[in-house]
């Protein structure tokens, strides 16, 4: 016979008492206790929120008034577990209160035994799922499992209650289906059904996980965005919803489409309550409704001028792959021991047909929402390639150029083999590169980019960690990662000769690259007395505008033919290979 498991959490100060309580279960029969004795009420807490028990013992013996702020913490944190209480004596005032607090039940320890205590654990374990199955029928839609109005309510109350402590914004996205009647009026209301099924579980894979969906009547659906704190995470969700909604469905043997108006409400511009944000994100989507073919609208104007604005952006950075208006520029790298070239860093720059050359930080987070890194990044790794190759044919030594790599790059499952191909197609040998990644976004995501990273420096390629002391960087973390170069930020190596406290930081971190076998790159440096406090604390390289700014491919081989010939043997002489 198959024995039930159940793991016991004992809440009291008495060794002898926690002896006892293992030896009447023991005698139970056909169910195997696993019991937990925590002794001290100040670890208790944690203990009863982890979900790792099935029922609480909580013992009122030694301490009544600790017990009973176990109970209220308890509560307060909606723990889940069942709690039996157990106490010496008939208490009347006790039984009520406890029982009122959200204990189980309450028991005598003087008229405990395996049969009384085995019946209070099986009646509370069964009373406490019976309670969430009928909270989940209360909160969760029947049809598509996902939250329904009233639990919407509820996530939308707590929201306010943080965006008003002064936690980050959030926006509200109220979503209608467009054509969903004629398609219950012809197909019938089984397949209608299976229509609103399948969007609900297409809208719930591509929010994120902070973020939560819920059905609020026949074709309406609410999602709530929490930190969402620009205009473009909001814009971003908007359109994968109407991008996933839109695509064809299969009822049965009938192919459907239906599409989607969506209005949003940002908090605290369209409104600082529940009943307020409702309201103007429903009058939102009817104005998105009023516009052909599914789309979104905000509710308040500024919003719609900015996400049109975003959107242009958005096709203009596609239509900017396609017309080879993307391009790179190279800031050299110096060597502080000879004082030469030994590798360059790769800058993006997109040449807009209308506003000139547009830096990085205007259009990058763009890219990022609009699922264009990935392509970006292959562009600026073949574009290299063809340069590394011009480079050749002038006779000039390898240099070694840098490139940043994003984080959602590491995301593609064919990433390794994708720099590869491209390293092969040019027959450009890997050692040519140096991936940057920032110090941020690689300390929090080692499981997405260690095994790719070891993979991609066994064929050659070295990493560099940029903007290195913005973050909090983890000795046993680095030393798990193929990184050869810290760069260190530019918002400490301008202040070194000004600010001690910066000095102090820059110092260190140059130390602690040192101590680990790393080579330092500063970058910003645009004085000479940054260059000099730099070269007496043994950093390695220099980069930035006390050199040269950032520049076009072909200023950048006159830079380089103005420190030497671009002959191979006198340029042996002017360039440090690295």
């Amino acid at each position: 016979m198959q024995h039930v498991h159940i793991r016991v959490l004992l809440i009291n100060e008495d060794r002898d008492q926690y002896v006892r309580m293992v030896n009447l279960l023991q005698t139970v029969p056909g169910v195997h206790y696993e019991m937990t004795w925590c002794a001290d009420y100040r670890h208790a807490l944690e203990a009863m929120t982890t979900p790792i028990h099935d029922v609480v013992l909580l013992d009122f013996e030694h301490d009544p008034a600790a017990c009973r702020e176990l109970l209220r913490a308890a509560s307060a944190h909606d723990c889940g577990i069942p709690i039996i209480c157990l106490t010496p004596e008939i208490d009347e005032d006790l039984d009520r209160a406890v029982i009122k607090a959200g204990a189980a039940d309450y028991l005598l320890k003087s008229r405990l035994s395996a049969d009384s205590l085995e019946r209070a654990i099986r009646y509370a374990i069964d009373r406490k799922q019976s309670e969430a199955q009928l909270a989940r029928l209360a909160h969760y839609d029947l049809l598509t499992g996902i939250p329904n109005r009233l639990l919407f309510n509820d996530r939308l109350d707590r929201a306010l209650q943080r965006a008003k402590r002064g936690d980050a914004p959030f926006s509200l996205l109220y979503v209608d289906l467009d054509g969903f009647k004629a398609i219950n009026d012809t197909h019938g209301h089984d397949k209608g059904d299976m229509l609103v099924k399948g969007i609900a579980q297409r809208i719930s894979h591509c929010i994120r996980r902070t973020d939560s969906v819920a059905r609020i009547g026949g074709d309406e659906f609410t999602v709530l965005l929490e930190r969402a704190s620009s205009t473009t995470d909001a814009v971003s969700i908007a359109q994968k919803i109407i991008d996933v909604v839109t695509e064809p469905f299969d009822i049965g043997t009938q192919h459907v489409r239906v599409g989607c108006s969506i209005g949003i409400a940002t908090y605290p511009d369209a409104g600082q309550d529940a009943h307020t944000l409702l309201h103007h994100a429903d009058m939102a989507m009817y104005e998105a409704k009023g516009i052909a073919g599914s789309n979104y609208r905000f509710f308040t104007d500024k919003m719609n001028v900015e996400a049109g604005d975003q959107s242009r952006l958005e096709q203009e950075l596609r239509n900017a792959l396609n017309e080879d208006e993307l391009g790179l520029y190279f800031q050299p790298r110096i060597s502080l021991r000879t004082g030469k070239v030994v590798g360059a860093e790769a800058l993006l720059r997109w040449h807009h047909p209308e506003r000139d050359v547009v830096l990085p930080g205007e259009f990058i987070d763009l890219a990022e929402h609009a699922g264009l890194m990935p392509s970006i990044g292959y562009w600026v790794l073949n574009k290299l390639c063809g340069d590394i190759l011009k480079l050749n044919e002038l006779g000039i030594p390898p240099l070694r150029l840098s490139l940043n790599v994003a984080l959602t790059q590491f995301a593609e499952s064919d990433f390794v083999e994708g720099v590869q191909k491209i390293l092969d197609n040019h027959e450009v040998g890997a050692e040519r590169f140096e991936f940057e990644l920032a110090e941020p976004d690689l300390l929090n995501n080692l499981d997405l980019v260690a095994q790719d990273m070891r993979a991609l420096a066994e064929r050659g390629v070295r990493f560099a960690l940029d903007d290195f002391g913005t973050g909090f960087s983890s000795l046993p973390q680095l030393q798990r990662l193929p990184v050869s170069t810290l760069k260190l930020d530019t918002s400490h190596v301008q202040r070194v000769t000004e600010d001690e406290d910066a000095a102090k930081i820059v110092r260190a971190m140059i130390s602690l690259a040192h101590g680990l076998g790393l080579q330092v790159v500063a970058e910003g440096v645009e004085t000479e007395a940054q260059k000099e406090f730099l070269a007496n604390h043994r950093c390695d390289q220099l980069q930035g505008y006390y050199y040269a700014p950032p520049l076009p491919f072909d200023d950048f081989l006159k830079l380089l033919q103005k420190r030497g010939t671009t002959s191979r043997r006198s340029y042996l002489s002017v360039v440090e290979k690295n």
